[in-house]
């Protein structure tokens, strides 16, 4: 446990000084441009890259985690250290592929690291707390984040605040060196027939399929609801940067407590709770919250806005630690990187879209009309979670899948 604990640190490390990335480019870009929508856009060339994760996750599975995990981190460090100086240059369109390279890099690490080092670092019975306490960590480093960054940019302006967002990487790098070895896949089968073996096993299970299909939707409004109530705030509100950080670094510790909170849900009694079934009405109570919060969104009144901004944070916090521990007890662990993969090119390939509406919401007045999307959207998901016709009362069997794909090395 205890390079589950330095891995987790340093991941936090790494995840507060994002949040530096994740304000002082929309900042910036605003005061720059002018362009509310090329604010909200910075998110989509974050986040487009994932459209791409099938093919990284096949690539993941074939070799060492810590390998592909230092490999994405350091890359990251590259892409946003040079962010300042596109930005000096007003190289606009630059800034855009910076940002492309860094989330291409993210997917890389991310999926080496959620579902590849950390569950190989605690024991297989331990895996639903280990993921509330990782996600609970890496909220915290969100909600600190934002107020520093917010405070960082006010004294020394944006510049300052993505190199020290590149100087965290190296965090994450030295602390790979406690993690033991992790085994990879083998590499005598092609890209392309890993690939279809991680798809055929995501097609076998519906559990799976609906989820996506419900954290998909809901991501399709509220993905880049994040940059659009800093936009809001900063053009309409006439807030400061440190107050619009104050305020998204209080849903990050709603997010947080979320997620913290996430294993002691009771979904049905003890024994229940812990099963298959158990974890289902756990993800879809948080699903609930979510959109309690993201309805909460649409009074008028900034204070309000804010407040539904946590409500909705706590909700993702709790989904978020509900559904990384569902998909690490139920994929195995030779397909974890393309399955995941898969899925997160939904959920968050879905995110892009998200920035384009609300980047054109985002110049309309009043919180009704701005964050419509991010309610109706948060509504559908809990719809699409509860349907009971794709139901299944048990996940399908992993082993024929995996035997397939050993069958065809």
């Amino acid at each position: 446990m205890k390079a589950f604990w330095w891995l987790t640190g340093a991941t936090a490390v790494s995840t507060a000084g994002n949040t530096f990335l994740y304000l002082a480019v929309p900042w910036a870009l605003i005061h720059t441009t002018t362009s509310n929508l090329l604010a909200v856009l910075a998110m989509a060339a974050l986040t487009a890259p994932y459209l791409a994760a099938p093919f990284l996750g096949a690539f993941i599975d074939r070799h060492d985690r810590r390998i592909t995990f230092v490999a994405g981190d350091l890359t990251q460090a590259g892409a946003v250290a040079v962010i300042p100086l596109m930005l000096a240059l007003g190289q606009v369109g630059a800034v855009f592929v910076a940002l492309c390279v860094a989330g291409l890099a993210k997917v890389v690490s991310d999926l080496s690291n959620d579902y590849g080092l950390i569950p190989s670092l605690v024991p297989r019975d331990r895996i639903d707390q280990a993921a509330s306490w990782f996600s609970s960590a890496q909220l915290v480093a969100r909600f600190s984040g934002p107020a520093l960054a917010g405070v960082t940019i006010a004294t020394v302006g944006t510049t300052w605040a993505l190199l020290i967002d590149s100087a965290t990487f190296l965090v994450t790098c030295c602390a790979v060196y406690f993690v033991p070895r992790t085994a990879p896949g083998s590499r005598e089968s092609s890209i392309t027939t890993m690939l279809r073996a991680g798809i055929a096993y995501f097609r076998s299970r519906p559990d799976l399929r609906r989820l996506t299909a419900a954290l998909a939707l809901y991501n399709l409004g509220a993905g880049a609801l994040e940059p659009t109530l800093l936009t809001v705030g900063a053009r309409q509100w006439s807030w400061s940067s440190t107050a619009l950080g104050i305020a998204v670094s209080a849903g990050a510790v709603a997010a947080s407590i979320g997620a913290a909170a996430s294993p002691l849900l009771r979904a049905g009694g003890p024994r229940a709770s812990r099963g298959h079934q158990g974890r289902h009405r756990r993800i879809g109570i948080w699903l609930a919250i979510i959109a309690a919060g993201a309805c909460c969104l649409l009074v008028s009144v900034p204070l309000g806005v804010v407040a539904g901004f946590c409500l909705l944070c706590f909700g993702e916090g709790g989904v978020n630690a509900a559904t990384m521990a569902y998909r690490q007890q139920e994929i195995p662990p030779e397909l974890s990187g393309r399955v995941n993969a898969v899925i997160r090119t939904f959920i968050t390939g879905a995110v892009p879209v998200s920035a384009l509406l609300l980047g054109m919401t985002a110049s309309l007045t009043g919180s009704l009309q701005v964050f419509f999307p991010v309610a109706i959207t948060a509504v559908l998901a809990v719809v699409v979670w509860n349907l009971r016709a794709e139901r299944s009362a048990a996940p399908a069997p992993a082993q024929p899948v995996a035997v397939a794909e050993r069958t065809a090395l």
